[in-house]
C-alpha cells in the first residue's frame, strides 16, 4: 500500500517550513507528501477562512488518492495540527492524524483573556456589516500576542471557542476511532496542554499514541522524524 502525508504548516512559518524536515524522509521510506503555503503563513497572515484551508487540506488529501495512495495522512505542526484535527472531523477521508507540537487552541486563547476583546470587536463588526474589513486584532502564537490586521469573519472563523478550531469539541466529534499519533514538545515556550485535554477525549485506536518530546515547538518536527516514520502505515492496521 502506498501512503500519502499531507504537510500542514505552523502559524507564522515560512518557507521552508519547520515541518518540511520530515520530507527527504518521507521520500526515502516511499511515501508520496505535499506540502501546501495555508492561510496562516507569515506572508499571508489569515487571508482567508479557516474553512476555506479545510477545503483547500482535503483538496490535498483527495489529490494523494487521485495519484494512488491507498492510505492518506494529515500531518500537522502546530495550528497546522488543529487543522488537521479539524480536517479530519468537518471534512473526513483521512486515515490518520500525526500532530506534532499542538497548537492554536481558541478555547483556551478565550477563557484566559487574551482573545476576548477582539472577539468582541470581531463580532461587532460582522453584526454591522463590516465583516470583510481588515481590522486591528489579536493573535497568540507560544505565548507572544501580535496585533494583525485581520477580517473579522476570517478572524472569527480561527478563533471563535466554540468554532470549527477548538480542540476537546473536534475530538469528541471524530466520526469513529483514528489512528493518531500526538508529539508534545518539552522544552521552551508556552506550556502546552496535558494528554488529558483533547488527546483522551477521542475514541481510543490500538495505534493511538501521545509522547513528550525534547524539543521546542519549532524543532519538535526534526526532531521527531524516527518517530514519525516508525508509526506511518503500514505498522497500524
Amino acid at each position: 500500500m502506498t501512503t500519502g502525508v499531507v504537510l500542514l504548516h505552523g502559524k507564522w512559518d515560512q518557507a521552508p517550513f519547520a515541518i518540511a524536515a520530515l520530507t527527504d524522509a518521507l521520500t526515502a521510506a516511499g511515501h508520496r507528501w505535499r506540502l501546501p503555503t495555508l492561510p496562516w503563513a507569515l506572508r499571508r497572515l489569515y487571508d482567508a477562512s479557516f474553512d476555506t484551508a479545510l477545503d483547500q487540506i482535503a483538496d490535498e488529501a483527495a489529490a494523494l488518492r487521485h495519484a494512488g495512495c491507498s492510505r492518506v495522512i494529515l500531518c500537522g505542526h502546530s495550528l497546522g495540527a488543529c487543522a488537521a484535527l479539524a480536517t479530519a472531523v468537518h471534512r473526513g477521508g483521512v486515515d490518520g492524524l500525526i500532530l506534532l507540537a499542538p497548537g492554536h487552541f481558541p478555547e483556551r486563547l478565550a477563557a484566559d483573556g487574551h482573545t476576548a476583546a477582539s472577539l468582541s470587536i470581531a463580532k461587532h463588526a460582522l453584526a454591522n456589516g463590516r465583516g470583510q474589513t481588515r481590522m486591528p486584532l489579536i493573535d497568540v502564537h507560544q505565548g507572544r500576542p501580535r496585533q494583525l490586521r485581520i477580517r473579522p469573519d476570517h478572524y472569527l472563523s480561527y478563533f471563535a471557542p466554540e468554532g470549527a478550531a477548538a480542540w476537546p469539541d473536534n475530538c469528541r466529534r471524530l466520526p469513529a476511532p483514528l489512528p493518531m499519533l500526538w508529539l508534545v514538545e518539552r522544552g521552551d515556550g508556552a506550556a502546552p496542554p496535558g494528554i488529558d485535554y483533547a488527546f483522551r477525549q477521542a475514541s481510543a485506536h490500538a495505534a493511538s499514541r501521545w509522547l513528550q518530546v525534547d524539543a521546542t515547538h519549532h524543532a519538535l518536527p526534526a526532531q521527531a522524524i524516527d518517530t514519525v516514520l516508525d508509526w506511518l502505515p503500514p505498522q497500524y492496521g
